[in-house]
């Protein structure tokens, strides 16, 4: 499984790429990114018994994180999982052990979540963990997904937020220099462009923390997961990210942390 299917501009293979090559570095380490798709479950809980008829549609699987979850909540349903990353496919494929009493049909496919091509009202459930903030215009792309659901439908999905990182952002602002991480979704357009039409929309939103040694061990996870595709033209020369790694340590010389702003929104289709 090494062909990019869906996927016809320079921006999403460059990402599906970084993936690909830290799928087992992200199974390991993606702690954030983990404990958000625990939370997504928990949140599904409630939902299970009243989701229409229909199959499951997962949309950015990772290294199943979500997945496994799912076998477990709805045991007698199909279930669509896709990645953008074929390699993340093909691991999910092999490692997420589906339970015995699991009496569904799945099935596994590189699909580019933010260009969708089905159905409409096809859906009972679509769900995406960690993914939105990778669509060039998110509550676009999430509203499309809404389209493919059935009555009663609820699409389902985490993602960074737009204070993810502050001290990182805080730290550049301190030293003049410019902020090179991703533009993240939010939440507040998120939510009201998403709450146009028969929907009713629901979220919540928390920061968690994650710690690194230094700020060097920081931006070396970002790279090795595979998440730190950049997507705008800003980058910081070789002196200037020694600047702010040596700054940032000297704040912090017990460890950095960095917080992550999680959104979870549920958007549920009027019966």
């Amino acid at each position: 499984m090494n062909q990019l299917k869906e996927i016809s501009n320079p921006r999403k293979e460059h990402i599906a790429e970084n993936f690909g090559k830290s799928v087992q570095h992200y199974h390991e380490n993606a702690h954030v990114q983990k404990q958000s798709a625990q939370r997504l479950l928990a949140s599904l809980k409630p939902w299970t018994g009243i989701i229409p008829s229909g199959p499951i549609l997962e949309i950015g699987c990772g290294t199943g994180f979500v997945t496994r979850g799912l076998y477990d909540l709805f045991t007698n349903r199909d279930i669509e999982v896709t990645d953008l990353s074929p390699e993340m496919v093909e691991f999910c494929k092999n490692h997420v052990e589906i339970p015995e009493k699991f009496d569904g049909n799945v099935t596994f496919e590189q699909r580019d979540g933010e260009f969708l091509q089905g159905e409409k009202e096809h859906y009972g459930l679509i769900i995406s963990g960690f993914v939105a903030q990778w669509f060039k215009d998110p509550a676009y792309s999430m509203g499309r997904m809404l389209e493919m659901l059935k009555p009663g439908g609820l699409l389902l999905a985490s993602f960074p937020g737009q204070d993810t990182f502050k001290e990182w952002k805080h730290h550049c602002e301190s030293l003049d220099l410019p902020y090179t991480g991703n533009e993240l979704p939010d939440t507040e357009e998120m939510v009201i462009k998403l709450s146009v039409g028969p929907v009713q929309v629901d979220f919540y939103e928390d920061h968690v923390t994650d710690e690194f040694e230094n700020a060097t061990a920081f931006f070396r996870h970002l790279k090795k997961t595979g998440v730190s595709t950049n997507q705008n033209d800003r980058q910081l020369s070789s002196s200037e990210l020694r600047q702010l790694i040596r700054h940032w340590d000297s704040i912090a010389p017990n460890g950095v942390k960095v917080s992550y702003h999680t959104v979870f929104i549920a958007a549920k289709r009027d019966d």
